[in-house]
């Protein structure tokens, strides 16, 4: 199992209007730009992902993964509503019953977009990772509104282990399919300091029932574009912490920032190798609620 790495760099593009949807939006001069999303701590083995073309429902949602998922760099995975968490909707991938099993995890609106992927194991190796995809540029709450947001609502995750999937070829040669994981979320963003900050307690493994720990996305700056990045730690809910469990990155989209995305990888028992990809899309409470609103 691969454990996280330092370095944070930018590797997403915000997706054009037609064409090739991985493009950026022009400038304008007609120059290409780009705006970092997601850092790569988090988006890890996922390349790209479809979003700008995906919407609710949709039977297939197309990835390019570095997993040995499919013989085409961009797989189309499937719709497999069996998988869902809550309004995020699931999407797998298996050449054949021999072969890895990607368990995907997509939501959002027509502002932002996001999806997580966990390919559990086989043989040595998992592999995970996740994109996020926004619409526009970012817009700042104006004076009026308030500086200060919430935003609240149904975390989800997946795990690099679980249960060995059907007709494998046995033994040490099957694959694995991730565990699902869920939870309550609450985040809250100051547009007057321009810092966010959150947590997810109610943590659970769906398959198994079993508890995890609540996590909390340290304070942390919001850019100018509405992006930021920062550190997943075991929380207590006091203010507390017991130590760094992973990376976080997100942005918000929509006007007013009524919308955020936010992309997790950590490591949800505070040690040893297992992975978490977390993700999280949500309205704000003023617009959407959440059963932790104000």
């Amino acid at each position: 199992m691969t454990g996280l790495k330092p370095a944070f760099l930018a590797v997403l593009l915000l997706a054009a209007c037609g064409g090739n949807p991985f493009a950026a939006p022009p400038d304008d001069s007609g120059t290409p730009t780009t705006t970092p999303l997601i850092p790569a701590t988090v988006t890890k083995d996922v390349a790209e992902a479809g979003l700008a073309d995906w919407a609710a429902d949709d039977a297939t949602l197309r990835i390019r993964m570095t997993a040995q998922d499919a013989t085409d760099l961009n797989a189309e995975y499937v719709r497999d509503p069996d998988l869902d968490v809550g309004s995020y909707q699931a999407y797998v991938y298996q050449s054949t019953t021999s072969n890895r099993k990607v368990v995907a995890l997509v939501n959002g609106t027509s502002n932002i977009k996001a999806v997580a992927a966990m390919e559990a194991g086989q043989f040595a190796d998992d592999h995970m990772g996740s994109q996020a995809w926004r619409a526009d540029v970012f817009t700042a709450p104006s004076a009026g509104v308030g500086a200060s947001f919430d935003y609240s609502g149904t975390y989800a995750g997946l795990l690099n282990m679980g249960e060995v999937t059907p007709s494998g070829p046995g033994g040490a040669l099957n694959p694995e399919q991730a565990y699902r994981t869920t939870g309550r979320v609450l985040i809250t963003a100051d547009f007057t300091e321009m810092s966010v900050s959150g947590g997810v307690d109610q943590r659970e493994i769906i398959e198994t029932s079993e508890e995890l720990l609540s996590i909390a996305l340290k304070k942390t700056g919001i850019s100018a574009n509405g992006t930021f990045a920062g550190s997943v730690v075991e929380s207590d809910g006091l203010g507390h912490d017991s130590g760094t469990l992973g990376d976080y990155g997100g942005a918000f989209a929509g006007l007013n920032a009524s919308e955020i995305a936010v992309l997790l990888l950590f490591n949800p028992y505070g040690g040893g190798d297992v992975l978490e990809q977390g993700i999280i899309t949500l309205p704000s409470c003023t617009t959407g609620g959440g059963p932790a609103c104000p």
